[in-house]
């Protein structure tokens, strides 16, 4: 019940007005409403009674709205449009089609597999705001378990308790070089390579990624690199780029640091990605807290999709993985 002046109004009530109003016929108002023409007056008789105004001016030939049934019109379908989009709006909000979804990303995926997330999002659910914010592996999932953010996006996570985790693509690693490097004239890069056998490594800190860190120094180290590692001092979204020093050492040829394909577009000024064989292939996983909030389902469903049409997901990968997404 609805309060309007001194008394309650039923919204059954105003639906029935505005029926009747709209089409000025009481039996095609009644067949509109599914009602029986007898119980659409006595709802009328009702309304009136409630308000102690006529709200139809009634003749054998026709029927016409009063004075007061003119600007009760106005207020009543705003009323009603009102009430149906307050119930519209909590129903997406239970299926998380509306609201806040807070995604924390890794640098490495802003450039490519981010944006194409990001577009799916606003096509399937426009009305779901979205806060987004760059951050390194290690600090996306204490944020991620902390509930700040609902999602995360990164290389190699450690997970903690009540986290899960599916992996959205495997992207080949490649190597930052300067551009006048000796190896530039390459297209693939063979490992081992005794030019870079004992260069320095240029990477970013453990702490900040300690899964990537340890896959990827893991990885050099197998091929017979023995050369010295260089941690990022400025950590920022260029990654080797933003920092001074490890730039500069690059662009002298004498460090190189690793990347993959889809990481810049393009590649900075003076720099060559580079591909390397024998090529490890990292995954990006996606993880969340569980229970996971409707909104962040749709999300991990919205994202196996994009994954599959894009290409991204392994084979074996996506069986296995989406039996894990969250069920509304």
């Amino acid at each position: 019940m609805a309060k309007l002046g001194g008394g309650e109004i039923d919204l059954r009530h105003l639906r029935a007005f505005v029926a009747v109003a709209e089409e000025l016929h009481f039996s095609r108002a009644a067949e509109r409403l599914h009602l029986v023409q007898q119980s659409l007056s006595a709802q009328i008789r009702a309304l009136e009674d409630d308000l102690g105004v006529q709200l139809f001016q009634r003749t054998t030939r026709k029927v016409e709205l009063s004075p007061a049934g003119r600007v009760l019109l106005t207020h009543a379908q705003a009323i009603l449009a009102a009430v149906n989009t307050a119930c519209e709006q909590t129903r997406r909000a239970t299926t998380g089609e509306t609201g806040q979804l807070a995604i924390a990303y890794t640098p490495t995926v802003a450039a490519e597999a981010l944006p194409r997330l990001v577009d799916e999002v606003h096509v399937r659910y426009p009305e779901l705001h979205l806060q987004m914010c760059e951050m390194w592996q290690a600090e996306s999932v204490a944020a991620v378990n902390a509930g700040r953010f609902d999602v995360g996006l990164a290389r190699c996570p450690i997970l903690v308790e009540d986290m899960e985790s599916a992996c959205l693509r495997e992207e080949p690693m490649g190597i930052i070089l300067g551009a006048a490097h000796s190896l530039a004239s390459h297209p693939r890069v063979p490992l081992p390579f005794q030019m870079l056998l004992h260069s320095t490594l240029a990477i970013w800190p453990r702490a900040l990624s300690p899964g990537f860190f340890d896959l990827g120094v893991g990885f050099f180290r197998s091929q017979g690199f023995v050369g010295t590692i260089h941690e990022f001092e400025n950590l920022a979204s260029g990654v080797f780029y933003s920092d001074a020093r490890s730039r500069d050492e690059i662009a002298a040829c004498k460090a190189f640091s690793v990347a993959f394909e889809t990481q810049f577009d393009p590649v900075p000024p003076g720099f060559i990605w580079r591909a390397i064989e024998p090529c490890p292939r990292i995954p990006l996983d996606m993880f969340w807290r569980v229970p996971a909030s409707p909104a962040t389902g749709n999300f991990i469903r919205l994202a196996h999709d994009v994954a599959e049409r894009q290409g991204w997901e392994p084979d074996g990968v996506q069986a296995k993985q989406r039996r894990g997404i969250p069920s509304l």
